[in-house]
């Protein structure tokens, strides 16, 4: 019956997304942000000659620069939800549909694509601080291991978030087999 689903079983049923679960969702991502701000702050005040954690004082501009890119892409996400919500209320397939319709834009796919890589740009550079500001990986050879161990994570992540992105945007995942 929908073309996106190619006959399959509809998802009629009452979506996962409920007005008390947005809520709960929108208070858990601005107490985040509001952290996430705090960090940056009081990370700015223990060390503002120094780079801290991170590898040079350019690795910690872009980790500034990407994380706001990111938490761009959760606050918008967070909106469409708000957006879908109000418009259909919490039915599944209507979700669905009015999410691969405004996905299918270039430009809208061009945001998520670039949020989702500064995501895991932002996850790969942050896990590799957090565990230099622990003690650990100190030494450089070990240092670089460790970036690279988490870059390759930070990528798989984001290969899995835009092959999900995928199946809104063209109604199949690439490496699903479906």
């Amino acid at each position: 019956m929908w073309p996106a689903l190619r006959g399959a079983s509809s998802f009629a049923a009452a979506s996962p997304v409920t007005w008390l679960s947005l809520v709960a969702y929108t208070v858990v991502v601005f107490v985040f942000l509001g952290a996430y701000a705090r960090g940056w702050t009081s990370l700015g005040q223990e060390a503002p000659a120094g780079a801290g954690p991170y590898r040079s004082d350019g690795c910690r501009r872009l980790q500034k620069l990407v994380g706001g890119l990111a938490w761009a892409l959760v606050v918008a996400h967070l909106i469409l939800h708000w957006f879908m919500t109000v418009r259909v209320g919490p039915v599944a397939l209507s979700h669905y549909e009015l999410l691969r319709g405004f996905l299918s834009r270039p430009p809208v796919v061009g945001f998520y694509v670039l949020g989702l890589a500064a995501l895991g740009l932002f996850l790969s550079q942050g896990i590799a601080a957090s565990f230099r500001a622990w003690g650990l990986a100190r030494r450089p050879e070990s240092s670089r291991w460790l970036e690279v161990g988490c870059t390759l994570a930070a990528a798989v992540m984001v290969l899995m978030a835009i092959n999900v992105l995928s199946h809104f945007v063209t109604g199949r995942a690439y490496w699903m087999g479906s």
